[in-house]
């Protein structure tokens, strides 16, 4: 008798395990994500441009509704986010804000002695991911 309430529990442990697994999406089969940005600033390589004279562009996740930022790279140096809600990033240059679905990027104009610079914002919602690269340099303009 205690053998076979050990194996109805094993058997109750297993099954549960099982169906905790399964869910509607599997693990890396999102759909990826959708943006869309009024300025239409994306070059024919995926990158989004930024006037020389910055400014600040709006885009919004189309089929995520509350994204966060993961990391953030600027001119080759990565920055993870460590703040309470992971939904900003203040830098030299740039800030990034995620309000709901609508990221905001804020970038300060171009110095005279810069050429061009970089910034890859890096998001998530949930078991999806993506970069989002942006480029500021000299020509670029609105």
């Amino acid at each position: 008798m205690k053998n076979l309430s050990k194996l109805f529990i094993l058997l109750a442990i297993v099954l549960l395990g099982v169906s905790s697994c399964g869910s509607d999406e599997p693990d890396g089969k999102w759909e990826k994500m959708k943006w869309h940005n009024v300025a239409n600033l994306m070059n024919q390589q995926g990158v989004y441009l930024i006037p020389e004279e910055g400014g600040t562009f709006v885009f919004q996740c189309r089929n995520y509704s509350n994204p966060w930022i993961t990391s953030v790279t600027v001119d080759g140096v990565s920055i993870s986010i460590d703040n309470s809600s992971n939904k900003e990033y203040n830098g030299e240059w740039c800030t990034v804000k995620f309000e709901g679905s609508n990221l905001s990027i804020t970038a300060q104009p171009l110095p005279a002695s810069v050429e061009r610079r970089n910034l890859d914002i890096r998001v998530t919602a949930g078991d999806i991911f993506d970069t989002l690269p942006f480029a500021q340099q000299r020509g670029i303009h609105l």
